[in-house]
């Protein structure tokens, strides 16, 4: 049966993040909110529990599942310096919904890589998704908590019930914003790239690097 624990939005407590954080680490994977959906997250150094992920979603390798970090210094831990574009967007950003696509030059999940060895991470602007990842130490998956297209929840009440059924544990933190997902922005090239828009917009992105 999975577990549904409630925790507060704005003040994570300090026992039911670690609590949740050594569920992850031992390859649970859990249902937690960030600033617009809820996602399914898992630690990402951990080969099993990301294959959980994808088998959550209902879908295959070759959709690489997107990571979540508690700053940028976790980012650059695991998948090397963020320079030029890339780290005037993520400071410019984050903590919020824009992720960005960069190159990993560290040992990351096969199932989280694309073939051309791109990595798509972000900091999410939810304190209790940052308070996660941190606890857990490195990074973490983050897709949204719904079968392969379906979808996102903003709320857990609407998780779909073969979800539910297959995850360790649902955090919740009552009803997100919703709407859009996060903005996805290629990095590696010397101006950024747009993937999809989303909760930012494109415009306000190269705004911000022009």
């Amino acid at each position: 049966m999975t577990i549904e624990l409630t925790v507060d939005a704005d003040a994570p407590a300090e026992s039911a993040v670690a609590e949740i954080a050594s569920g992850i680490g031992r390859g649970q994977v859990v249902v937690c909110p960030t600033e617009t959906l809820y996602a399914l997250v898992a630690d990402a150094a951990n080969a099993a529990a990301v294959e959980r992920v994808c088998a959550i979603k209902g879908r295959g390798g070759d959709q690489p599942l997107p990571l979540m970090a508690a700053d940028v210094t976790q980012v650059e831990a695991t998948l090397g310096p963020m320079g030029g574009v890339g780290a005037s967007l993520a400071a410019a950003f984050w903590p919020g919904p824009l992720t960005l696509v960069v190159r990993a030059t560290g040992r990351v999940d096969p199932r989280c890589r694309a073939a051309d060895g791109s990595v798509a991470v972000r900091v999410a602007g939810h304190a209790v998704a940052r308070a996660i990842a941190r606890e857990v130490g490195g990074l973490v998956t983050s897709t949204s908590a719904n079968r392969s297209g379906g979808g996102g929840v903003a709320r857990v009440t609407d998780i779909n019930g073969q979800v539910r059924g297959m995850v360790d544990l649902i955090v919740n933190s009552g009803t997100l914003a919703g709407g859009a997902p996060s903005t996805i922005v290629d990095v590696r090239g010397g101006m950024p790239k747009l993937v999809r828009e989303g909760a930012i917009a494109w415009s306000h992105v190269l705004r911000s690097v022009t």
